[in-house]
């Protein structure tokens, strides 16, 4: 599983708000909740990166390669069951 949080970019460097924070430390919380350890969550790695998505609201929630949500952080039970879905889908639980 690929997860990805776009934050925000100015003049080629990350910005990382109270929001993005907060969504990569729920996402660990979730993961480790369900018992998952394996997994990195990726930052955007350039401010060509951040444009590509065609951001308007951060944070960006993506999960291999699709955007599950944007502009706010997902409760921690919606979070769990995007990731338990990803899970499924992949076979790996």
């Amino acid at each position: 599983m690929r997860i990805k949080i776009v934050g925000r970019w100015l003049n080629n460097k990350p910005l990382r708000c109270d929001a993005c924070l907060e969504l990569e430390r729920l996402i660990q919380l979730s993961l480790g909740e369900l018992g998952v350890k394996d997994i990195l969550v990726e930052q955007c790695s350039s401010e060509e990166e951040y444009n590509s998505y065609g951001v308007m609201v951060t944070p960006i929630l993506i999960i291999n390669g699709v955007i599950k949500m944007s502009g706010k952080v997902p409760p921690k039970e919606m979070l769990k069951e995007f990731l338990k879905f990803e899970l499924e889908k992949e076979g790996d639980r």
